[in-house]
């Protein structure tokens, strides 16, 4: 196993930074948008750091080009 898979890419943990910074503010919803990133690779980024995190609060909705966190509802 080589250095590089042990050690997460910076690009994952700016998209668990990302989902961490929205829980701890405790947002209803905030938009996220990452210059240079296309969104299906934003939306990817996202989703994989919310399932590492186990952050079932948290999903992803996409309206157009623009990319949104927002609080999922309690059911």
């Amino acid at each position: 196993m080589s250095l590089a898979t042990k050690l997460p890419s910076q690009s994952t943990s700016l998209y668990v930074e990302i989902v961490n910074d929205f829980i701890v503010y405790k947002a209803e919803s905030m938009q996220v948008a990452i210059e240079g990133v296309k969104p299906a690779t934003l939306r990817a980024g996202l989703r994989t750091a919310i399932k590492r995190m186990v952050a079932d609060e948290v999903r992803i909705v996409q309206r157009g080009e623009e990319t949104f966190l927002v609080k999922a509802s309690e059911q």
